[in-house]
C-alpha cells in the first residue's frame, strides 16, 4: 500500500475547498440573476397597469365629457323653444288661447318638430291648463299646489327642470322643464313647461360606439335611471333608484365630478367610473370601464412574463446543474487522477477495468499495444489476437492530420492525459466517431510504463445530432434551407456588407395561383411539383447562392458577388431572375397531367447596414406584390416609392377610423337639373375634413372605405343624413319636392344587416321615402342576383326608388335591366364628356337613352360640364343632367340658398 505525503493530503482538502466554494458560488450567482429578472419583470408589469389604468382614465374623462356636452344641448333645445315661446307669449293675450290661433299653431310645431320634446303646455298664474301642444293633458289640470310651480311663480326662479317624476296620467317617468313668462309691466303672467322624454337620451346614447367592456349611464340628481348603454339582460327600467352611498356622499360634497374604482351599482361589475354633473341640470353622467375586459391583455402578458421566467429559471438551473456537473465531474476526475496516481504500481487495477462498457487499449511506453477487452473488439471489430503487438495506426481513420496528433501527444506528455472525439476505421473500413481518453501511466521514479486508452462509440449520437439539425436549418420537403437557416445566412451577409464592400440581392419567387393546383390535382401532386420546382431553381443557381422554401409555395434567393456594386448585383439578380421565371415555365409532368405554372418574382438589393433583415424581407415582399400586381410572371425590383405608398395606405387607414370616431365626416350635395336649368334633386356625396390634411379628395378615401367594414356604418350615416335632409326639406314649400341621390356600395348591399339597418333609418327619421334615390352599381348584380332583387324589392315597398350609376362601364346585360327593379339609368360621365369628340361614345350614350325608354326608365347624364355637351343629350331624348355645368358638390346651406334665389 502507497505512503500518502502530508503535502498530497493539504493539496487534496485545498482541492475540495476550492470545489465547495465554487459551487457555493454559482448557486449564489443563479438566484441573484434569478432575483433580479423576476424584479425587473415585476417593475415592467407594474408600469404597464399603470398605463392601462391611465389610459383608461383618459378615455373616460374624455367620453364623460363628450356625453356631458351633448346632454347640455338637447336640454339647450328645450329651453330655446321655451325662451323662443315666452317672447311669443310677452306679445300675445292668453287670457283665452282657444282664439289664439297663433300660440296654439307654436305650441303644436314645437312638440312635433323639437325631438326632445314630448309635450309642450301653458299655465296661468293660478296653475291652471290654458294649452297644450299635443293635447295629452286633462284641461282639469292644475299645478298651483306643486313646488315646482311656485319656485317659478314665487320663488324668484325664472327657469328650472326638474329630476325624473312618474306622470299621473300614464305613469311613465319624465323630466319637467319649466319657464315662466311676464307681462308688458314686468309682472308674472304664467308659467311654460315641455315634457321631455326619457327615452330620447337612450336612442342617442345607441348611436355611440361603445368599445368591449365600456357602459355609459345617465342617471338624475335623485339617484334614479334615465338610460344605460349598452343593456343587458335584467336590466333596471328607466326610473328605478339606484342606491349608492357613494354617489350620495358625492352628490352632497357638491364636487363637479368623481373617479373611482369599484362595484358598480347598476350591474355589480367592477368597473373604473367617471362620474360627472350636466352643468346645473338635473342629470348625472357616469362612464364606466369594465376592469375585466380593460385588464384582459394586462393579465395575458403577466402570464406570459411569469413563463417566461419560468423558462429562464429553468434553462438557468440546467445551466447551473450542467456547470456544477462539469465542477463535480472534474473533482472525480482529480480524484481519480488521484487515485491513479496512488495504484499505478498496481497493475492488478487495470485488470479489473477491461470489464466495462467502454473499450480499453493498453500500450507499453513505445506504443505498441499489449492488450485489450471485449468491448474494444465489438466497436472496432479486432480481435485481441489481431491487434497486441501493432500501433494504433493500423485503425486510423486519414481524417486527421499529422499536426493533429502531434498537438495530442504532446498534451498527453505535458498533462499526464488527452481527452477528445475523433474518427477512427473499424475492420471492415467503416469510418465511425468515438470519444477517446488517452492517460500515461507513470512507474517508480516517475519513469513513463504504459498508455491506457478508453474508447466509446459516439455514432448513433452524432446521427442524431445531424438528424436535429437538418431538423432545424432544413425544408423536410424540398431539402433546400428553411426560414431559420434563411435568415441566420441573410444577417451573416448584411454583418459583412460595410467590411468587403459589396452588395447582395434577394429573390422573394411565388408561384402564381398554386392554390389551383392543390384544389385540383391535390396536395400530393403539389408536393411532387415544389419538388421539381426546386430542383429547377437549385439547377439554375450558382454554389454561392443561397435557395430556401420559406414555407408553402414561397422560395427565397439570396445572391452574394464578390466585390460588386450595385449596378453590377443589380444586372446580376435580373438575369438570374429571368432564368428562374423560363425555366420555371418549362412545362411539368404530375400524375400522368401536364401542368404549366408561372411565378412571380421580388428583387431587393442589400446594400450598407442601415436596415435591418426585417426591413429588406419586407421590401422584397413588397416587390413581390408589385410583380403579382403587374401581371404575374413578371419579376420587380423594390423602389422606396412602394414602401411610401404602403406606409401612406397604412396612415389613411388608420385616419379612416379616427374620423369614424370623431365625426370628421361632412355631406355635400350636388344639384341634379331638367332642362330648365331647374334645381329638380341632388346627389348626397360624402367629403372628410381630415384635421391635417385639410379635405381629403374621395378618389383617395372611398375605394378604402369599401375594402373595410367601415362601409356599413359610414354608409349608414350618409343615408340617414340624407334622410334627414328629406324630413326638413318636407316642411318647406320650396323645397319638398326635391329628391336625394345616396350612392350605395355593394359590399353595404351585401351586409346580411342591410335591411334592417335601412329600415332602422326610416323609422327614426321619417323621411318621405318617395323623394329617395338609391344609386347602385353593375358590380352589385354580378352575384347573387336573387337575393339582391329580393333586397330591392322590399325597399320598393316602402316607396324608395333606384337608380343604375355609371352604366355601361361594367358588367351591363340587358337581363339583369329587365329582371331588376330599377327606376332610373345613370349615364357615365366617362361617355357624356366624349360624345361630341368620340362618334363611338357618342353611339353608346344614344343607345343607352333609347334602351331607358324601352324600358320605361328615366335616363340622367352625369358630369355635364359644357352647354354644348347639354345640348347634344337634349336633343338626343336626355331632359336631366348633373354636372359642374349647374354647379359643384356644396354644403346644404349653399344648396338651400341658392335655390331661395332661383
Amino acid at each position: 500500500m502507497p505512503v500518502i505525503s502530508i503535502d498530497a493530503k493539504d493539496d487534496v482538502l485545498k482541492a475540495t475547498a476550492t470545489y465547495r466554494q465554487q459551487r457555493r458560488h454559482v448557486i449564489a450567482l443563479y438566484v441573484l440573476a434569478l432575483s433580479i429578472i423576476m424584479a425587473l419583470f415585476g417593475w415592467l408589469l407594474s408600469e404597464q397597469y399603470k398605463q392601462e389604468m391611465a389610459a383608461a382614465e383618459s378615455h373616460i374623462n374624455a367620453r364623460a365629457n363628450v356625453v356631458m356636452a351633448w346632454a347640455k344641448g338637447g336640454f339647450s333645445q328645450s329651453g330655446q323653444a321655451l325662451f323662443g315661446l315666452t317672447e311669443l307669449l310677452a306679445l300675445q293675450d292668453i287670457s283665452d288661447s282657444n282664439t289664439n290661433p297663433q300660440l296654439q299653431q307654436a305650441l303644436e310645431n314645437l312638440t312635433q318638430y323639437v325631438p326632445l320634446i314630448d309635450e309642450i303646455v301653458l299655465f296661468d298664474t293660478q296653475g291652471r291648463l290654458l294649452a297644450s301642444g299635443g293635447g295629452k293633458w286633462n284641461t282639469r289640470f292644475n299645478i298651483s299646489e306643486t313646488a315646482f310651480f311656485n319656485a317659478l311663480t314665487k320663488g324668484g326662479e325664472r327657469e328650472l327642470i326638474t329630476p325624473l317624476q312618474v306622470s299621473t296620467g300614464d305613469q311613465r317617468p319624465y323630466f319637467y322643464h319649466g319657464r315662466r313668462f311676464e307681462s308688458s309691466n314686468s309682472d308674472v303672467a304664467g308659467v311654460v313647461v315641455s315634457r321631455i322624454v326619457p327615452g330620447v337620451f337612450t336612442d342617442v346614447l345607441e348611436q355611440m360606439n361603445i368599445y368591449d367592456g365600456e357602459s355609459i349611464t345617465l342617471i338624475d340628481t335623485d339617484l334614479k335611471l334615465i338610460a344605460r348603454y349598452p343593456s343587458s339582460e335584467g336590466s333596471m327600467a328607466i326610473g328605478s333608484q339606484i342606491v349608492s352611498p357613494n354617489m350620495t356622499q358625492w352628490l352632497d360634497s357638491g364636487e363637479p365630478a368623481l373617479a373611482l374604482k369599484g362595484a358598480s351599482p347598476i350591474d355589480g361589475r367592477m368597473r373604473l367610473m367617471r362620474m360627472q354633473r350636466v352643468g346645473a341640470y338635473p342629470m348625472l353622467v357616469i362612464v364606466g370601464i369594465d376592469l375585466h375586459a380593460l385588464l384582459a391583455d394586462w393579465r395575458q402578458r403577466t402570464w406570459i412574463f411569469v413563463l417566461i421566467v419560468a423558462v429562464m429559471a429553468l434553462l438557468g438551473a440546467w445551466g447551473a446543474r450542467h456547470y456544477l456537473s462539469r465542477l463535480t465531474l472534474a473533482d472525480q476526475l482529480r480524484q481519480r487522477i488521484e487515485e491513479r496516481e496512488q495504484a499505478r504500481a498496481e497493475a492488478q487495477v487495470a485488470a479489473a477495468a477491461f470489464q466495462t462498457h467502454l473499450g480499453i487499449l493498453i500500450t507499453d511506453a513505445q506504443g505498441l499495444i499489449l492488450k485489450v477487452n471485449d468491448t474494444f473488439t465489438r466497436i472496432t471489430g479486432y480481435s485481441e489476437v489481431e491487434i497486441v503487438g501493432k500501433t494504433s495506426r493500423v485503425f486510423s481513420s486519414e481524417l486527421h492530420n499529422a499536426a493533429f496528433y502531434r498537438r495530442l501527444w504532446k498534451q498527453v506528455l505535458k498533462t499526464g492525459n488527452w481527452e477528445g472525439e475523433i474518427w477512427n476505421q473499424r475492420k471492415n473500413g467503416e469510418l465511425f466517431p468515438e470519444w477517446l481518453t488517452v492517460s500515461a501511466v507513470y512507474g517508480t521514479g516517475g519513469v513513463l510504463t504504459h498508455y491506457v486508452t478508453t474508447m466509446s462509440d459516439i455514432s448513433e449520437r452524432k446521427a442524431a445530432e445531424q438528424e436535429i439539425h437538418q431538423l432545424a436549418f432544413y425544408d423536410s420537403l424540398t431539402g433546400l434551407a428553411n426560414r431559420r437557416l434563411f435568415l441566420d445566412r441573410m444577417d451573416a451577409a448584411l454583418k459583412t456588407l460595410q467590411r468587403h464592400q459589396h452588395c447582395v440581392a434577394l429573390l422573394f419567387i411565388d408561384i402564381d395561383n398554386f392554390k389551383q393546383i392543390n384544389d385540383t390535382l391535390g396536395h400530393y401532386q403539389g408536393d411532387q411539383l415544389l419538388q421539381c420546382v426546386a430542383q429547377r431553381m437549385g439547377q439554375m443557381l450558382r454554389d454561392t447562392d443561397t435557395l430556401a422554401r420559406l414555407g408553402a409555395d414561397e422560395f427565397a434567393v439570396l445572391i452574394e458577388g464578390a466585390e460588386s456594386s450595385r449596378i453590377q448585383i443589380t444586372q446580376l439578380a435580373e438575369r438570374i431572375g429571368h432564368k428562374l421565371l423560363a425555366v420555371l415555365n418549362e412545362p411539368i409532368v404530375l400524375g400522368g397531367e401536364t401542368v404549366t405554372i408561372t411565378a412571380s418574382i421580388g428583387i431587393a438589393v442589400m446594400e450598407g447596414d442601415e436596415h435591418s433583415v426585417d426591413e429588406y424581407l419586407q421590401q422584397a415582399d413588397l416587390a413581390l406584390f408589385k410583380a403579382k400586381d403587374n401581371g404575374r410572371h413578371t419579376l420587380c425590383f423594390f423602389d422606396p416609392a412602394m414602401q411610401a405608398a404602403l406606409l401612406a395606405h397604412v396612415k389613411l387607414e388608420a385616419d379612416l377610423y379616427q374620423a369614424q370616431e370623431n365625426k370628421q365626416w361632412l355631406l355635400y350635395y350636388q344639384p341634379q337639373v331638367n332642362s330648365c336649368g331647374t334645381i329638380i334633386g341632388v346627389e348626397a356625396l360624402l367629403r372628410w375634413e381630415h384635421p391635417e390634411r385639410g379635405m381629403v379628395s374621395p378618389c383617395e378615401f372611398i375605394p378604402l372605405l369599401e375594402s373595410t367594414e367601415l362601409i356599413n356604418d359610414v354608409g349608414e350615416w350618409i343615408l340617414a343624413g340624407a334622410c334627414q335632409q328629406l324630413a326638413r326639406w318636407a316642411q318647406h314649400p320650396r323645397l319638398s319636392t326635391l329628391t336625394i341621390s345616396v350612392n350605395l356600395s355593394p359590399q353595404q348591399f351585401r351586409d346580411k344587416h342591410f335591411l334592417s339597418r335601412v329600415e332602422g333609418v326610416f323609422a327614426r327619421t321619417q323621411a318621405p321615402l318617395s323623394r329617395l334615390k338609391l344609386e347602385v352599381t353593375e358590380s352589385l348584380f354580378v352575384a347573387a342576383q336573387d337575393e339582391t332583387r329580393h333586397k330591392m324589392l322590399a325597399l320598393k315597398a316602402q316607396g324608395v326608388r333606384f337608380s343604375l350609376d355609371d352604366f355601361g362601364t361594367g358588367y351591363s346585360s340587358l337581363a339583369y335591366l329587365a329582371q331588376l327593379p330599377l327606376d332610373q339609368l345613370k349615364i357615365d360621365q366617362s361617355f357624356v364628356q366624349q360624345v361630341l369628340d368620340s362618334q363611338a361614345n357618342a353611339s353608346i350614350v344614344e343607345s343607352t337613352i333609347a334602351l331607358a325608354g324601352s324600358l320605361n326608365l328615366e335616363v340622367i347624364a352625369e358630369g355635364v360640364e359644357t352647354e354644348a355637351q347639354q345640348a347634344w343629350l337634349l336633343a338626343h331624348g336626355c331632359h336631366v343632367y348633373q354636372g359642374y355645368l349647374f354647379g359643384q358638390p356644396v354644403t346644404v346651406d349653399e344648396m338651400e340658398r341658392r335655390i331661395e334665389k332661383v
